[in-house]
């Protein structure tokens, strides 16, 4: 009896044992779990952000640098090539892949030649090198209104030469090895005048501009090959002196004019130095008489000068 008073309060102690074993296995288990689900969802997390992390550095890499080689695709692209033979022509190419609007071109400050694309994808243009140190410009325009500009200075030996003579006039000289079919020459943005030569020399004169103006010289042979020359002049004005008689031969009467303005005119009679007679004047035209004397020659000279000093002169006898 003592010894089943003595055992069975043993029973029941091992049943709490054995829950509390279980519950902590139990627990234990779901801990493992929630380990397992939080190193998961932290591995989901890095992952993401990775992921994202590298997809804005895809867009961004693709938006600057992409995105710049796409506007350089897009630009009419500019290349200026030598023609094989022809040291005085160069060959103007441009290409896009937009289409082209406009080519403008033009040699130092002087006046554009525009050419128009018509949206193609190439264009094509030969441009004469004038002789002497020249800078060529080019803009290249497409649909887009994308640019593209191109500069360089060429250099070029010719055979023309431009000079001004003592008439106020511009003579223009050539010689070459081939025959020159014809010239032309521009004043400026006038109009364009040609002259035949058919001959391997040119030496022709043409009357100046007075003032500063630009002068186009081009040459053309029979094989149809061009020589350009482009030169400034500062052309001077050469003023004008004539010389009659009024109707019953009584007196000179000496009518001066010039284009830009007269300054002084000498008039010496009977090639005697103490009758030499001087008067400033202005304006552009200047008339004035002198008597003729009887039993003399009635030599006399006269002399104007305009307001670039140039000077014209005549001399004139009547015997009376």
């Amino acid at each position: 009896m003592n010894q089943i008073l003595a055992t069975n309060p043993e029973k029941p102690n091992n049943k709490p044992k054995k829950e509390k074993t279980q519950r902590s296995i139990r627990t234990s288990a779901q801990t493992d779990i929630i380990k397992v689900t939080k190193v998961f969802a932290i591995i989901l997390l890095l992952f993401g952000i990775f992921m994202v992390g590298t997809g804005s550095y895809a867009m961004y890499h693709s938006g600057t640098g992409n995105g710049n080689s796409e506007v350089e695709l897009v630009k009419p692209v500019i290349s200026i090539e030598e023609i094989e033979g022809d040291e005085t022509t160069l060959l103007l190419k441009v290409t896009s892949k937009t289409g082209i609007d406009k080519v403008i071109y033009k040699w130092n400050d002087e006046k554009e030649t525009t050419l128009s694309g018509k949206g193609g994808a190439y264009l094509e243009q030969k441009v004469q090198i004038p002789a002497g140190s020249n800078i060529l410009n080019i803009t290249a325009t497409d649909i887009n209104q994308e640019e593209s500009t191109y500069s360089k200075k060429y250099e070029l030996n010719s055979n023309i030469k431009i000079e001004a003579t003592d008439t106020g006039k511009v003579r223009i000289t050539y010689e070459g090895d081939t025959e020159i079919s014809y010239m032309t020459y521009r004043w400026d943005d006038n109009q364009e005048e040609t002259i035949d030569i058919n001959s391997y020399g040119i030496d022709e004169e043409i009357e100046a501009l007075s003032g500063r103006h630009t002068l186009t010289v081009v040459v053309v042979d029979i094989n149809n090959r061009t020589e350009t020359k482009v030169q400034e002049t500062n052309g001077v004005s050469i003023p004008e002196l004539k010389i009659d008689f009024d109707e019953e031969h009584t007196k000179y009467i000496i009518k001066a004019t010039d284009s830009i303005e007269l300054k002084e005119i000498i008039i010496t009679l009977d090639e005697d130095e103490t009758q030499r007679y001087g008067q400033k004047i202005s304006g552009k035209e200047f008339q004035f008489e002198i008597p003729l004397k009887e039993s003399s020659d009635n030599k006399m000279k006269v002399e104007v000068t305009n307001s670039d000093n140039q000077k014209t002169e005549r001399k004139v006898m009547f015997p009376k």
